[in-house]
């Protein structure tokens, strides 16, 4: 939208002229008008998509090769993923604190991913498997987490994690017998 549309320019004229849309000088300031209004409209447009988030289609691929990665497929998600991942890893520190903010950033879910120490320098990390949403997401995602890494820490593990809400029902009995089994180790 334009900064003044043609209705805010003639509410500038004196009350002399007849303003209504279908008169000539609505027609004239109207004429004016609408090149500053598209010209407008297309900064705007411009103005949402330098957001990566926004960004589609040659857009991404100009925030790509600013970064220097290929497009793996068409499909603009997994492109995008991509090129928050990398730009991400870029920062990385090899710090246990900085891993977690990059993958957490990475996959929008702070609560479910989680790093632990396994021993000296080496660690586990669990991952959120529902804020994974492809299987070229998980690729990206399980190739560079090694890149983050500072030298000398290891992966011990990494486990996916996915959590289904259940409901819960809850029921009353009564029982006459009790019943105990037991069990020996085997060897």
């Amino acid at each position: 939208m334009a900064y003044e549309t043609t209705d805010e320019l003639l509410a500038e004229i004196s009350d002399y002229w007849v303003k209504r849309s279908g008169s000539n000088l609505y027609k004239l300031m109207d004429s004016f008008n609408q090149p500053l209004e598209a010209i407008s409209n297309n900064a705007e447009k411009v103005e949402r998509w330098r957001a990566l988030s926004d960004a589609n289609g040659t857009t991404l691929d100009l925030f790509g090769s600013d970064i220097e990665t290929y497009r793996p497929s068409k499909d603009d998600e997994n492109y995008r993923f991509l090129i928050h991942l990398i730009e991400l890893l870029s920062r990385a520190q090899g710090t246990i604190p900085s891993i977690y903010k990059i993958a957490s950033n990475t996959l929008e879910d702070k609560s479910s991913f989680k790093i632990w120490k396994t021993g000296i320098r080496h660690i586990g990390i669990q991952i959120p498997f529902d804020s994974i949403k492809t299987v070229q997401m998980q690729k990206f995602l399980l190739n560079n987490l090694n890149k983050m890494l500072a030298l000398g820490y290891w992966i011990d593990r990494i486990i996916f994690r996915t959590s289904t809400p259940l409901p819960l029902y809850v029921g009353i009995k009564g029982r006459i017998s009790n019943t105990s089994i037991w069990s020996t180790e085997t060897s």
